[in-house]
């Protein structure tokens, strides 16, 4: 008798977290590795947040949470969505979850039904298909022109509707790629969406990260006829460096919003109280840290690209206008070896971890397997070290 159901067998591994797994498992037995895999900020969480969570600590706030999140977190959410993106927000239209990825777990959760469509924009982040399949939905990818800086248009947007789409998930800045949408370009996407039934989900967690002149502008304030069909999910882990206390809401229609709280009931129940009342001051706290740790991306961004476009068949199809990746493509490799290394990016990657000591993470894990991703994230000498090393593993490869 087998041990577990048809539904777990077709739950795929999370591809960052596997990377960094057997990253681990090399650097255990004495190999250097610099790892460019994880997205996470190489910062530590600010000072002040942390006071919020001693002073927590001491006064016994250690205690189960309403489910939804304490009344104070809640009002800061709605508060900023409110006066800060533009998205009239009431607090009863906020649930606090562990991360952004419970808030999306569960919005599919409790609103797919067997066979609805959910319309993902490729290259995506690489849990939004799965968790789709794991509510009995249905993914339709949409890949973005890498000639267009993976840009998806209107038109491509118009041809993926059917009656049968629930959602269009819209991630901008965009793991992996850094593509940001500009408000005029989310209102032309929003404008084919407006005459069909379809939601949209619009993953911010990025919204602060930005450079390079880039404007951030919520999706549902760029689309305001849209108004009462998002949902706005995002989370404190990249902003505020805070990737291991586990704070993400989402906000929207409050029916969608009371479905999600009555699944974390049965499911987790209220996240860490301790990281809530740290949550708190980091919204209503200082950001100034917020534009240094954005300059020291941006730079890295350009240490790396340096080393990298030297690399004969590397190529990148957008400039970071956010969050803190480079997605390169290596299809260029393909016409100049025959070597098994290039034929897919999981190849690739572990070319680049067993030649050079370099983790990143294959391109398939995202919707496009000529293609691999790094995070510059890392402290100033990994990534110089890591576009360094992958840049002579390249070298190498083409002997």
């Amino acid at each position: 008798m087998a041990l577990t159901n048809r539904k777990s067998a077709q739950i795929k591994p999370s591809e960052t977290l596997a990377v960094k797994a057997r990253a681990n498992e090399l650097k255990a037995k004495g190999k250097t590795i610099v790892d460019l895999s994880t997205g996470e900020p190489d910062i530590d969480t600010p000072e002040h947040i942390k006071e919020a969570a001693n002073k927590a600590l001491r006064e016994g706030k250690t205690k189960y949470t309403p489910v939804q999140g304490i009344p104070e977190l809640r009002e800061a959410i709605a508060q900023k969505l409110t006066g800060e993106n533009g998205i009239a927000t009431e607090a009863k239209q906020v649930i606090v979850t562990n991360g952004g990825k419970q808030a999306l777990y569960s919005l599919f959760d409790v609103t797919l039904e067997p066979g609805d469509e959910v319309v993902i924009l490729a290259p995506y982040w690489v849990s939004y298909p799965v968790m789709v399949e794991m509510a009995g939905g249905k993914p339709v990818i949409i890949s973005g022109d890498p000639k267009a800086g993976y840009r998806v248009s209107p038109a491509q947007l118009k041809a993926a509707l059917t009656p049968r789409t629930r959602f269009v998930v819209l991630n901008s800045p965009s793991n992996p790629t850094g593509l940001g949408y500009s408000a005029a370009e989310q209102k032309a996407l929003g404008e084919v969406i407006a005459p069909t039934g379809a939601l949209v989900v619009s993953d911010e967690v990025y919204e602060k990260v930005t450079f390079g002149g880039f404007e951030f502008v919520s999706f549902e304030k760029a689309c305001p006829a849209l108004k009462g069909r998002v949902v706005t999910v995002n989370a404190l882990s990249k902003t505020y460096s805070m990737t291991g206390w586990r704070v993400g809401y989402a906000a929207g229609p409050f029916e969608i919003i009371d479905a999600m709280i009555r699944h974390q009931s049965q499911s987790t129940s209220g996240i860490n109280s301790i990281s809530q009342y740290a949550a708190v001051a980091a919204l209503k706290g200082p950001h100034d840290f917020i534009a240094t740790m954005n300059q020291n991306f941006s730079r890295r961004i350009e240490m790396a690209l340096q080393e990298l476009l030297k690399a004969p068949g590397l190529a990148l199809h957008c400039k970071p206008q956010g969050a803190f990746y480079l997605f390169i493509d290596f299809v260029g490799l393909r016409g100049a070896t025959t070597n098994p290394a290039v034929a897919n990016s999981t190849a690739f990657t572990n070319y680049l971890l067993d030649s050079s000591g370099v983790a990143a993470v294959p391109g398939s894990a995202f919707g496009d397997d000529g293609a691999f991703r790094i995070s510059v994230a890392a402290s100033d000498a990994a990534v110089e070290a890591g576009a360094k090393g992958i840049r002579t593993a390249v070298e190498q490869l083409l002997g």
